[in-house]
């Protein structure tokens, strides 16, 4: 390695900061190659500099966008130590690349996408056992350390490091571009009526799913259908929810789909007006008969059979959707601070073998924390969610239960998050429920137990939290 030349390649976007590590590569003997502007640059400044142009024929293709991809370039990188190339080929040791800036508000930012200075990179780092990649200005100061430490080209070690700082760089560089592409919607993106409101733009990027009807599906309908789907879709009884605002305020399963319906539209039949109601079951004419008198928004199934649908077209104006199974999620994705939040999504089942505890635990899931949900015999009776306090949301639900006139020895209250402290199950007790199923945790929970034992609650703790931001 030791009598092999210094060769330095430098293709950098702000000239001027890397005009003293230049100055230090050929104070310690490396010749300077760079590309056409980097070199013009490091000629007037009275440096000893080969352009690169000299192999490759070109100081630039295509308005500046090519420029160093060439087969000469590239095999002097990534050729390994002994590996000869011919004569006129030149290797390089080291490579110092600046990657063009781009900011996602400038017009055109597109074009500012760096190809030929992440490939050096790449290959340089790549190659780290006979080259050094230096990537950018942020390790310029190093460099300069790291060449007078080691009187030149630095040991393995160190070049082992660089190689490593350089892919995490290239890394977020690419983090940043598919950021950018991210803050708009790609050309393939459908375009929907409107947004959360009337004046914002909205797209869909993806398969919409057929539908029948006078409107198309709007931003709001999209969102409602995911929960409504997700809450279910699997489940082993004839299940409907009605959603307004993203939020169940109807669900039930039951033995028949038209008893499912009827359940779910009782629980609450004001806020079910306009809704959007979601089926794990074909629609039927008998069923969609049901329906008249009520305002549905948009009707949603796995079928619906053709008198189903002539039906609803000659009462409705009911937007009538199939829903076909989504490809089940690997991530889900959302914006924040500008840029994006990723996490598994949430699709664990409860193991309870009591069918009441799971439906609890789904419509849970549903709803914005905190949330409480009271069930019976499979309907959702009573449900608080996107409360501040725990207790509100408990105080919430009981208000609500207490107005439907059921026996509260027969209902359960599930809760998305542990108690933490006992005033939400003396608000329970108090309003005569005798089951209660949370999440278990909290610095507290051994007095939550003590608490229930003593006033003949009882308590079951689900597997999962089932937290909804």
């Amino acid at each position: 390695m030791a009598a092999e030349p210094l060769r330095a390649l430098l293709s950098v976007w702000h000239k001027d900061r890397v005009l003293a590590l230049a100055r230090t590569l050929q104070a310690y003997g490396a010749e300077l190659w760079a590309s056409a502007g980097t070199a013009r640059f490091l000629g007037e400044a009275g440096l000893p500099v080969r352009s690169l142009d000299a192999i490759t024929g070109f100081a630039e293709l295509l308005g500046g966008r090519v420029k160093t991809l060439h087969p000469q370039v590239f095999a002097g990188l990534l050729a390994r130590a002994g590996e000869s190339l011919p004569p006129d080929w030149p290797q390089w040791n080291i490579v110092v690349v600046e990657l063009y800036p781009f900011a996602r508000t400038q017009e055109g930012w597109e074009e500012r996408i760096d190809i030929g200075g992440v490939s050096l990179l790449r290959a340089a780092a790549k190659n780290y056992a006979r080259v050094w990649a230096i990537p950018g200005p942020a390790y310029y100061d190093q460099a300069q350390k790291d060449l007078q430490r080691h009187q030149g080209l630095p040991p393995l070690d160190v070049r082992y490091r660089y190689a490593a700082e350089t892919f995490a760089w290239c890394a977020q560089y690419d983090r940043e571009i598919a950021a950018g592409f991210l803050q708009e919607p790609p050309p393939l993106a459908t375009t929907l009526r409107y947004g959360e409101n009337p004046h914002q733009e909205a797209y869909f990027l993806g398969s919409l799913p057929p539908s029948i009807g006078q409107k198309a599906l709007s931003y709001n309908n999209l969102l409602d259908l995911e929960v409504g789907w997700r809450l279910v879709e699997g489940w082993e009884k004839p299940a409907c929810v009605i959603l307004k605002h993203s939020q169940p305020c109807g669900a039930a399963y039951a033995d028949s789909p038209e008893e499912a319906y009827r359940k779910a539209w009782e629980a609450d039949p004001t806020a079910a007006y306009g809704g959007v109601v979601v089926t794990n079951f074909p629609i039927t004419e008998a069923w969609a008969a049901l329906t008249k008198g009520h305002f549905i928004e948009v009707l949603a199934a796995p079928a619906f059979t053709p008198e189903a649908v002539s039906w609803i077209q000659r009462h409705k104006t009911t937007l009538q959707v199939r829903l076909i199974p989504p490809t089940p999620l690997t991530w889900e994705v959302r914006s924040a601070l500008g840029s994006y939040l990723w996490q598994k999504p949430h699709l664990m089942e409860e193991p309870h073998p009591d069918p009441q505890v799971r439906w609890a635990a789904r419509l849970l899931r549903a709803l914005y924390s905190n949330a409480i949900v009271i069930v019976h015999q499979g309907q959702l009776v009573a449900a608080a969610s996107g409360q501040t306090a725990r207790i509100e949301a408990v105080r919430l639900a009981l208000q609500r239960f207490q107005q439907k006139n059921l026996p509260p020895e027969e209902v359960l209250l599930a809760s998305d998050g542990f108690f933490p402290f006992t005033d939400s199950l003396e608000a329970i007790v108090q309003a005569g429920l005798r089951r209660v199923a949370v999440p278990p945790g909290g610095k507290r929970q051994a007095e939550i137990e003590a608490f229930a034992q003593k006033h003949y609650l009882c308590l079951t703790f689900f597997t999962y939290r089932h937290f909804r931001h």
